[in-house]
Parts: C-alpha cells; sequence; structure tokens
C-alpha cells in the first residue's frame, strides 16, 4: 500500500487557515486534468507495485493519463515552460 502525505510547512495556529488558504488558492489555479490524472492513478495504483504503475501511465492506460497527453494543456504547459511563462489552463 501506497502512503501519501503532504507536509510542506509547520506554522503558528493564529496563521494555520490563511496558509491554508494560500496552498488551497495555489492549487486551484494549477492544471486540473493533471490533478484529475493524479487522483485516478492513486486511486487505481494504490494495491499495484510502483513499477507496475509507472509502465501504465508511460502507456497511457489510465483514461485521465490518455486525455491529459493529448490536451490543450499538455501542449500549452510545454509551450509556457519553452516560453518560460505561466501557462493559461483550460482543462480542456
Amino acid at each position: 500500500m501506497w502512503l501519501w502525505g503532504l507536509i510542506n510547512s509547520v506554522v503558528p495556529a493564529d496563521q494555520l487557515m490563511n496558509e491554508a488558504r494560500k496552498l488551497a488558492a495555489l492549487i486551484a489555479s494549477g492544471p486540473p486534468l493533471v490533478y484529475a490524472a493524479l487522483k485516478e492513478v492513486v486511486r487505481e495504483a494504490e494495491d499495484m507495485k510502483f513499477q507496475d504503475a509507472m509502465n501504465r501511465i508511460t502507456k497511457s492506460q489510465f483514461a485521465t493519463v490518455e486525455t491529459l497527453y493529448n490536451s490543450e494543456d499538455q501542449r500549452e504547459g510545454a509551450l509556457a515552460f519553452a516560453e518560460k511563462r505561466d501557462p493559461v489552463w483550460k482543462g480542456k
């Protein structure tokens, strides 16, 4: 079984909600198709060996991963990286 966690900082209690809102805004501004693919892979690969999951990802054997690889957002991400600018995600 894989264990997943996210701890990137420790803050005083009075700053917790402000920091949580900042993190939520950052996540919300990210690429929606990537998040969908991550959620699917985590759910389906939970009981797989790591290499088996990686093989399925690279062969686009997860529906959302295949959608992501063929999306406008994938092209936008690569182009934005090459142009050294922030991407504009459309979820397409």
